[in-house]
Parts: structure tokens; sequence; C-alpha cells
């Protein structure tokens, strides 16, 4: 009983071998290549309307075929499938027999570009799995480019002037938004920006397991990891610091272009632009550059959930009227340690002392008067009877180390260089349209003297 049971296992078990070589034998005798250029050949005989293109039709050979790239050193193996990229013919007919759309291929023949230089995907496949790299079961780090994101590729070979003027209209836009959203604000870019997120260099050209692809719905790729980050960050990414707003369509538009930020170099006889180092003289072009993400337009103070701490209101002109250029200058060029404003100084954020000046005369635009002078003697402070009065009235929102909450964190270099007159006021005057409230004797009655004891208590910490 027991030998006839071991007899039908063997005999299942050889069933089950020789289904899946036959299997396997009929896929090579008929693979998927060998069906499309037979069905190719068989739309290209019925288009064939002149005598020659009926005879190229006759004697087109259906077999293996790959294309050598010899400035690229590799192999494309993409019109095994796409037979009729280069045939006019085509240009009616479906994917993957259809022409190549547009006048590209003139520009970018096949015979020295090939296609994954563009589309990328695995270039030496031979069936649209594995060349497409799609879904879950393929394990290639480079997917084939959705369509509306394939404008991304062309900034390897052309600078952004052209592409504007040539039909890269989508990666362009997006490279303004990169600029206007203040991306750079918290993502460094060849050097430039600051460091709350990961530096962008090269991010295109990551391979999918870079990406945290939990929380991503549908098709789990580069393209829609960007794009579901931009939409909602922490969503994606639940310990994300990111601010963003932007529709639905500018999300779109802003991964083509991170898409484009890659490591690859294409060969110098490809590239055909000028490099331009991001310079923005402006200073307001320079504030929506690394400023915006945080400060939006600067003029309302807000404690910011992600951030953990409240963004000050730059812009507002209570601050400005006690805050002179060179404090102003001091903060972005020094930042404020133990807060997420980083310095922006060269050798930290890319930003040279122009730039930074600019910056500073742009927000100093706002500047509509300066504050009432200070007659109090500012260096006649008591430590200890300041501590007993920021304790009752200051560290509710500062903290009781000055380490923020709803108020900012007084414990960094910025405000221990800070010009003592320009504390003495700001808790004087308070600031409007936030939740500092005037302290003085046309707020809530403390004396100059009792400031200036606050002051030397701060200086502490």
């Amino acid at each position: 009983m027991q030998s006839r049971f071991y007899a039908s296992l063997l005999l299942i078990s050889a069933l089950i071998l020789l289904a899946l070589v036959s299997y396997a034998g009929l896929r090579e005798l008929n693979p998927e290549w060998k069906t499309y250029q037979t069905e190719y050949k068989r739309l290209f005989q019925k288009n064939a309307s002149s005598p020659d293109m009926k005879k190229k039709a006759e004697e087109y050979a259906v077999g293996v075929r790959q294309i050598y790239l010899k400035d690229l050193n590799k192999v494309d193996r993409c019109d095994i499938c796409h037979a009729g990229l280069e045939n006019p013919l085509m240009a009616k007919e479906k994917v993957p027999y259809k022409q190549h759309s547009g006048a590209y291929l003139k520009d970018h023949p096949i015979t020295r570009f090939g296609c994954t230089i563009c589309h990328l995907g695995q270039g030496n496949a031979t069936n649209k799995k594995e060349a497409h790299a799609e879904g879950h079961e393929t394990f290639w780090d480079f997917p084939i480019l959705p369509l509306k994101h394939i404008q991304s590729s062309c900034t390897q070979c052309h600078d952004m002037d052209f592409l504007s003027k040539h039909g890269g209209e989508v990666v362009v836009e997006g490279k303004k938004l990169f600029d206007e959203k203040g991306c750079r604000g918290c993502h460094k870019l060849n050097g430039n920006g600051g460091s709350l997120g990961k530096a962008l260099d090269g991010v295109g050209s990551q391979p999918i397991h870079y990406f945290p692809m939990r929380y991503v719905d549908g098709e789990r790729t580069q393209p829609s990891w960007l794009k579901q980050h931009f939409d909602d960050p922490r969503k994606v990414v639940p310990e994300s610091i990111m601010k963003v707003k932007m529709t639905s369509e500018e999300a779109e538009k802003l991964t083509t272009y991170i898409l484009s930020i890659r490591t690859v170099d294409p060969p110098k006889a490809f590239r055909n632009f000028n490099y331009v180092p991001v310079v923005a003289k402006d200073g307001h072009a320079l504030f929506n550059m690394y400023c915006v993400a945080c400060h939006a337009d600067g003029k309302l103070s807000a404690f910011d959930e992600n951030l953990k701490g409240t963004i000050p209101a730059i812009e507002n002109t209570a601050f400005l009227k006690n805050a002179d250029n060179k404090f102003l200058e001091m903060v972005i060029t020094e930042g404020r340690k133990g807060t997420p404003m980083t310095s922006w100084q060269k050798t930290s954020a890319g930003l040279s002392d122009v730039e930074i000046k600019n910056i500073v005369s742009y927000i100093a635009e706002q500047r509509t008067e300066t504050g009432k002078p200070v007659s109090a003697n500012l260096k006649a402070g008591d430590k200890e009877a300041g501590k007993e009065i920021f304790n009752i009235r200051c560290a509710l929102c500062h903290g009781d180390k000055g380490q923020g909450g709803l108020g900012l964190n007084l414990s960094n270099q910025a405000v221990k260089k800070a010009d003592d007159q320009y504390l003495f006021k700001t808790i004087r005057d308070g600031r409007t349209t936030t939740p500092m409230p005037p302290f003085g004797s046309d707020g809530l009655g403390l004396t100059d003297q009792q400031i200036v004891n606050v002051i030397s208590y701060i200086k502490t910490f």
C-alpha cells in the first residue's frame, strides 16, 4: 500500500515536471516578442500601398534584434517588440506597433540613442514585463517612466532655457515650482539649501528601495511615491516635517522635475546645455527659494506641530521696527542653534554674503518705523530678580529654560548675541499679530528695570 502511494506521488511529480518543461519549451518556441513581430509584419503588409513598401513589408524578417549603442556602451532591444517606431505607415496603429510620436527620432535616432536613455526600463530584456519592470513581481530598480514624466529625461542633455522653447514645459514648470515653493529651505541640491530634509542630489537615480513604500497607494514606483508625498507628506512618511501646499497638477510637475535630478552623466557629444549655477540675485526670489517653506509670507507667527516650534513672523512690522539689518543678517548667517533655523552662510547652506544681504534687504522693505529709544541702563540687570519675573511672565510660552514652545526658543546664540536694545524693545513693545504681548508700561506693566532684569536672566541660557 505504501509503495503504491509513493509510486503515485512520483508519477504526479513527473507529470508536473513534464508540464513545466513543455510550457517552457512552448514559450521558447513562441516567445512574446515573436507574437508582436508577426502582428507587426501583418499590419505593415496591410498598410503598404506602394510597390517599394510592399516589398519591404514582405521581406521583413521576424527574429531577435538589438542595437549596440557605441556612445553609451550598452545594448538596447526595445525594438524587438516596438518594431514600428520609425515606420510612418504605423502612425495610426496601437502600441507597440505604433510609430514614435512627434519628430523626436529625427534628432534622436534609435541607432545612436536607443530608447532607455529617455524612457528608462531594462534595455536587455526581451519581454514586456522585464523590459518595463512594472508590477510587484518585478524587481528591477528602474522601471519604465510614465509618459507624463518623460520630460524628466530631457534635462540630462538640455538646459531649462532650451527646453522652455522646445517642448519641455512640464519639467521647466516643475523647476520653477521647486524654486518658488521653497524646497531648498529644507533640501540641499548641489550644495545649496537647508539641512532639515535629505539632500536631493541624484534622487532621480535612486532605486525603488530608497523610498519607503508602505503607505503608497497603487503602483509602488518612484513617481508614485513622489507625487503622493507632495499631495500629503505625512500620509506617505508619517514622521515627515515637510510643509507643502500645491494642486495635484503642480505635484505632477514637481515630480517630473525631481525625477530629472539624476547622477547619470551622458556622453559629452549628447549634451546641449550651458551650466548656469543657481544664483538668484533678486531678494524676493531668494526668499522664495530658501525661506518661504517655513515662514510662508513672513507676516504671521505660528506654532508648527511638525517642526515642534514657533515659526517667527520675520516680516511682521512690530518685529522689524526693533530688529535692524545687522541683526537680521547675523541670524540668517549663523542660524539659531537648537531650532530648525539653520545657518545659511556659504559653508553651511551655500548662500553668498551678497545673497544674504539681498534677502535682508527684501525683508527690510516691510519696515515702516523704528521702535522708541531705550533710556534704561541696560548694564544694570539683576539676574535673580529677572529669573523670578521670567518664571511668572515668560516661562509659560518660552519654557522654563527658554527652550521654546508657543513662544520662540531663547536658548540659542542668536539671542545671546542679540543687541540688548533689540531685546528690550521686543519685551517692552511686544509683537502685534503674534502671541507676544507688550510687557512695558503701555502693556502688562513691567518697569524698565524689570525688563532689564529679565534680559540679564535670558542671557544666561
